[in-house]
């Protein structure tokens, strides 16, 4: 049960799989979708559903009414249905009463860190139960049901390291972070001692492989495909190792960990907080009236600038020096020593683990199950993308130097002259002068059509037209949430079953991580009887687990109700409505974590190592990616934004300047994406390096890699430090690339002409999402994509998914 090779990432986080994540629409708006025969299907908007959206619009754009829809009756709960006695509805379990209320996610156990501290303890006391059991007992009757075991045994472990990861992140109490960090330490040792359980690892390869018994044969395809997945997880682990090695393996393997959650939470830590501009480095003339007087000066004619607040980031914009300039985006992009030395620890111990693995390195330790199979075929598909992207990124740099004032109009420049010109430092500047140039086609702010409230309300709209699923607040009961900026929603099929829970924490305040990201706290799979049985000895034992959870029926089947939580950090800023407006760059970020809750709801497995996003790390994004397209999408916007005021659509006009606008820099975004998933590779070993040589410089490295890539190249700052996922995604950063080459796919084939399609969403659902991690994903392309050569895997397949790529 390690960690390492059984990653789920969740956007800015990860999860485990852990062997062993304005006004209302008016009834006569209508939304389109196309049958197979290609003719125009009405999806009608019934009086119901406008008053949901309605609802939703006003739970995050008005304070008086979220604080007056949490203190309502049941009466919402009973229009919407979701405490319906009907089978396959959402029935909740807990009703229990406290003082303290009902606990974090409905778990009452949450309601304090002694009880977060409890919780972990149990559960940890009942998986070692468990394990004893499952070793002990050799019967024919327990190989049957082993895999299901070591499924139940996983999630056991994950309820408690998935739970205490996103309160390590997001809870703003320090008692329950400490907490956090204490159990997920604890449990995170037990799970890496399972990993290299060699009684565990035998009955596995005794229930796969032992062709006398053939058990095999007995059991389902999902299984079969968890049961191999753990067997791999194993090997992967070690477990051929003698004890001395395995017993290296586990210390490795903790600190890397450790090491990592250490990277990660100090990511933001400055190299300094502030800089100094002597004074023969500027003039009155270089800086804003306004923004100089918020800077202080030394008796030397020296300038102050911090490095925190939106100081720094105006300068950037606005500052005509280009050394001040320099300075401030330097700073801002710079590490501490102690953070590029935990970097480089951590670059070692990951080299040293792959080596005892017999990998060369460890990109191909990571990549070996994954969908591309091999460094040498991440090089090749990020190689390539940086020549396809060299010309463009030309035209958008000249057309940048183009709106500077400091151009010579007589003197043209060459290509090399225009990328040896424009610096990392200058880029913000010249977009904001680019932008400044082009203000009289803009001449209105496109935010105020797309507060807060109408993007989500717009989101469930939207899921209802292409997935027959709707969001429906929920009132919130005391102590279930960490705090009162957090909305609770329940994910309502076209049955009227729910299907999931979602806590959107959205609005900005301090300590917040300012990263957005998606959490995974429970995920879906189904309840095995002997879990249901109150006599079941592996209960928790202050309160049994299905009452630690909540359930839903379907089929006469008892699944997991998925919890699922989005993070971001909107600002409710300086405006007449008291409200959060979104840039159409926000509106794409809530699109894409929403993407990774509608797979974590959808992907309803049996089995846990499966379920949601529980599947491979280059594949996992391809449903954030894809739903990040449609907030691009003109028909989309237009059907979404409503000023908070008149009501009125987003003009036609105003939004098409807007997302030109937002594509002058398409092509220069994806060559950072690009740099950054080279760099990952390089560090990661792929090209051979020496990480373990005692002369191995991180920050020479990365000079190294945007020296020779050129455009905007970053030869001053110590910015590796800062790129989390470093860590969490070790040399699987190409994942965002090559899932938006497959996204890419898939919107020409079934969403480009019908954004709208009911019938494409559900091939896209039913091929691709609810299969969660059950499904070989090449398998899933070849079905959505209909293209059987995709089925192969192989180098032809990447080359299909990569070519003609319009990224």
């Amino acid at each position: 049960m390690r960690r390492t090779g059984l990653n789920r990432i969740i956007s800015k986080g990860i999860t485990s799989r852990l062997f062993i994540q304005q006004r209302s629409f008016s009834l006569t708006e209508k939304l389109y979708s196309k049958d197979v025969s290609g003719s125009l299907n009405r999806v009608k908007i019934s009086l119901e559903d406008t008053h949901n959206e309605e609802t939703i619009r006003n739970i995050f754009d008005s304070p008086k009414y979220w604080n007056d829809f949490n203190k309502q009756s049941d009466d919402v709960e009973k229009k919407f249905g979701q405490k319906s006695a009907n089978k396959g509805v959402f029935n909740s379990l807990i009703n229990l009463k406290s003082e303290k209320g009902v606990g974090l996610f409905c778990n009452p156990y949450l309601t304090s860190p002694k009880g977060l501290i409890q919780f972990a303890e149990e559960t940890l006391e009942s998986a070692r139960a468990l394990t004893a059991e499952m070793v002990n007992d050799q019967s024919v009757e327990s190989l049957h049901v082993y895999i299901k075991d070591l499924d139940r045994l996983s999630d056991m472990l994950c309820r408690v390291i998935d739970l205490c990861e996103f309160i390590r992140v997001v809870h703003p109490n320090s008692s329950f972070i400490k907490a956090a960090e204490q159990c997920h330490y604890q449990l995170f040792e037990h799970m890496n001692i399972l990993n290299t359980s060699k009684p565990l690892f035998y009955k596995l390869e005794k229930v796969l492989y032992n062709k006398e018994l053939n058990i095999k044969e007995k059991l389902s395809s999902e299984e079969i495909s968890v049961g191999k997945l753990l067997y791999a997880d194993f090997k992967k682990s070690g477990i051929d190792m003698d004890s001395k090695t395995g017993e290296s393996f586990v210390q490795l393997s903790s600190y890397i960990a450790n090491a990592g959650q250490e990277f990660s939470n100090n990511i933001t830590a400055p190299r300094q907080t502030s800089i100094k501009i002597e004074k023969d480095e500027w003039n009155e003339n270089d800086i804003k009236p306004e923004y100089l007087k918020q800077l202080s000066r030394g008796f030397d004619g020296s300038l102050s600038i911090p490095i925190y607040g939106n100081i720094p980031f105006e300068l950037l914009r606005s500052c005509s020096n280009s050394k001040v300039r320099e300075k401030i985006w330097v700073a801002l992009h710079s590490s501490p020593d102690e953070q590029l030395e935990l970097l480089t620890n951590l670059l070692r111990c990951r080299e040293i683990l792959a080596n005892l693995m017999n990998c060369n390195n460890y990109s191909q330790y990571s990549l070996n199950d994954k969908m591309a199979k091999s460094p040498e075929n991440v090089m090749q598909f990020l190689k390539g993308l940086v020549d396809d992207l060299k010309p463009q990124m030309l035209e958008e740099l000249t057309t940048l130097y183009k709106s500077s004032e400091q151009k010579d109009k007589n003197v043209t420049l060459s290509d090399k002259e225009i990328v040896t010109l424009i610096k990392p430092w200058d880029r913000e500047y010249l977009l904001t002068k680019h932008m400044i140039s082009q203000k009289s086609q803009q001449n209105e702010d496109i935010s105020e059509y797309f507060s807060l409230g109408t993007v989500v309300a717009g989101l469930s709209k939207l899921f209802y037209a292409i997935y027959g699923i709707k969001l429906v607040p929920e009132k919130l009961k005391k102590g279930e949430v960490w705090s009162d900026d957090v909305r609770r929603f329940n994910a309502i099929n076209d049955k009227n079953e729910n299907i999931g829970i979602i806590y959107l924490d959205l609005f900005q305040r301090r300590g917040k991580t300012p990263h957005p990201a998606h959490f995974t706290v429970c995920c879906s799979r189904r309840l095995q009887d002997t879990e249901l049985n109150a006599n079941d000895k592996f209960r928790l034992k202050s309160f049994p687990t299905t009452e630690t959870i909540e359930t839903v029926v379907q089929n006469n089947k008892t699944y997991q109700l998925p919890i699922i939580s989005l993070v971001c950090n909107y600002n409710i800023g300086m405006n007449d409505a008291n409200m959060a407006f979104l840039t159409l760059d926000q509106i794409a970020t809530l699109f894409h974590e929403m993407g990774h809750a509608i797979h974590s709801m959808l992907g309803r497995t049996e089995l846990h190592n499966v379920s949601g996003t529980r599947c491979q790390t280059d594949f996992v994004e391809l449903p954030s990616i894809l739903h990040e397209t449609f907030a691009r999408d003109e028909r989309v916007l237009m059907t979404i934004g409503r000023h908070y005021k008149t009501g009125k659509q987003v003009p036609v006009q105003l939004l098409k300047n807007h997302l030109q606008s937002d594509k002058i820099l398409k092509y220069c975004e994806t060559f950072g994406q690009v740099k950054m998933a080279l760099l990952d590779q390089i560090y990661h070993g792929a090209t051979n390096a020496n990480i373990n040589n005692d002369f191995f410089n991180v920050i020479e490295v990365y000079h190294e890699l945007e020296s020779n890539l050129m455009f905007l190249a970053d030869t001053k700052s110590t910015w590796p430090g800062k790129f989390g996922h470093l860590y969490s995604y070790g040399a699987l950063y190409y994942s965002y690339l090559f899932d938006r080459a497959i996204a890419s796919k898939i919107w020409e084939k079934l969403f480009k002409e019908n954004p709208f399609s009911r019938e494409s969403g559900e091939i896209f659902k039913n091929e691709v999402l609810c299969w969660g991690g059950s499904r070989d994903p090449w398998v899933c392309l070849s079905k959505t994509l209909n293209n059987e050569e995709l089925a192969k895997g192989d180098v032809r397949s990447m080359e299909i998914i990569t070519d003609n790529n319009k990224l």
